[in-house]
Parts: C-alpha cells; sequence; structure tokens
C-alpha cells in the first residue's frame, strides 16, 4: 500500500446487513462506544452510498438479520460503536495509508450455499460499482520540484480543518516512463479545504506551500500542482 497509492477499498463480510466505518476500536477499551475519525462526515457518505443502493439494505420492510435493528441507523454505523475490533485492517489503513476503508457485512447468512451466490451478486453489484466510483470525487494533485518538474514522494499535506495529514505517492507507473507519478496525491474530500504542505523531504520549512481550491471548479477531478524551490 505505500508504493501503490490506493485511496479506497472495502472488506467483505457475512452475517449481518450493515456498512461499517472507522474507527473499529474504541480509545479506553470499552466493549462498544462511537469513536469517529477525523473523518467522520466522509467515512458516513462512503457507508451510505453502499447502504443506499443495497437491494437488501434499501428494502424499508426487510427483517433485522439477528438482535441489531441497523435499519433505524439506514444500515451505517460506526464500528466501534457496534463492537470493538482491536487492530483492524479500516483503522490501519487509516491511520497509515490515505486510503479510505470501511466493512461491508452484505447478508445474513455467514456461509451462503453456493446456489444462492447468484442472488447475492445482484443484491451488491450495483453497491459495489457506485461505491468504486467514488474514488473520483474529492481532490487530486502532484507535489513538483519547480526546477525538474520531478514529482516528489512522501510530502506530508495537511487538509484545513481535519487533523489527519496525506501524504504524496512514492511510485513509478508500470511503464517508467511517467515521472510525475512521484508526488502523486488523492485525497477523499468532497468540499473545499486548504491544503497546506507541511514538510517535503527536498526543501526546508520555512518555505511552506498553501493550496487553496477554486470553488467554482469541480473538485471531482480537479488537478493542482505544488512547485517546490529545492
Amino acid at each position: 500500500m505505500q508504493t501503490i497509492p490506493f485511496v479506497l477499498s472495502a472488506i467483505l463480510h457475512g452475517g449481518e446487513l450493515v456498512v461499517t466505518y472507522p474507527f473499529d476500536m474504541t480509545k479506553d477499551w470499552a466493549s462498544s462506544e462511537h469513536t469517529p475519525t477525523p473523518d467522520e462526515s466522509c467515512f458516513r457518505w462512503l457507508a451510505t452510498v453502499y447502504a443506499s443502493t443495497n437491494h437488501v439494505m434499501s428494502n424499508p420492510d426487510r427483517w433485522s438479520c439477528h438482535n441489531e435493528d441497523f435499519p433505524r441507523y439506514n444500515n451505517i454505523i460506526n464500528g466501534a460503536n457496534w463492537h470493538s475490533v482491536p487492530s483492524s485492517m479500516n483503522d490501519f489503513s487509516y491511520l497509515h495509508t490515505n486510503c479510505f476503508e470501511v466493512t461491508v457485512e452484505l447478508s445474513c447468512d455467514k456461509f451462503p450455499h453456493a446456489s444462492a451466490l447468484p442472488i447475492e451478486w445482484e443484491n451488491n453489484k450495483e453497491s459495489l460499482l457506485v461505491y468504486m466510483e467514488q474514488v473520483h470525487r474529492g481532490i487530486k494533485g502532484v507535489v513538483k520540484a519547480r526546477d525538474t518538474e520531478a514529482g516528489i514522494a512522501d510530502a506530508i499535506i495537511k487538509v484545513d480543518d481535519i487533523d489527519h495529514h496525506i501524504r504524496s505517492a512514492n511510485t513509478t507507473s508500470q511503464s517508467g516512463t511517467d515521472v510525475s507519478s512521484n508526488g502523486f496525491i488523492n485525497c477523499l474530500y468532497f468540499v473545499c479545504y486548504g491544503l497546506t504542505l507541511l514538510l517535503c523531504p527536498c526543501k526546508s520549512h520555512a518555505n511552506v506551500a498553501t493550496l487553496l481550491c477554486d470553488m467554482k471548479q469541480s473538485l471531482s477531478f480537479q488537478f493542482f500542482y505544488v512547485f517546490l524551490n529545492t
């Protein structure tokens, strides 16, 4: 995940009908407690995108799988608020990469028979496609050196008002011809935020660049450059 800059992922489970989002572990080791990330609104959006397009979850007349009444929460819940799970992949991805990851409990049956799989596919196909489409939302860009225009890896970017930094990628294209692949940034933020370059491996802290997105432009495919004096 350090060489391929994933930004969106989902873990598929069975045994319930709900989409959970980080954090999955409570801060004080309680058995369950609402434990939001700084990106709570973004995670709720991603979870809702899946749940609202799932054929079974979105059915207002559906039965609950077990004892949990998830329909009252629109079939999404903070993972730690359901039950605390230490060291989950969702939490790891959020804390150590730029990847936003949720867990989809996609069927009441934890071990469905092979004959039921076509139905499960139809129930979840649209949800999977719409969820994957969310990767095109947000802000994208490249951190480049002014003199060479070479991409700069491992630059730390602060998103205003959100206490969760992102880091530019350390990768190149498979063909090796795209010299700007290093330094690529992609973050799934759906409103206009200021971006501030906190730390770049090739520059001093004295020269700090600040980026502001244009509200008149579409954020879905917005592309920005940060030019640095090396």
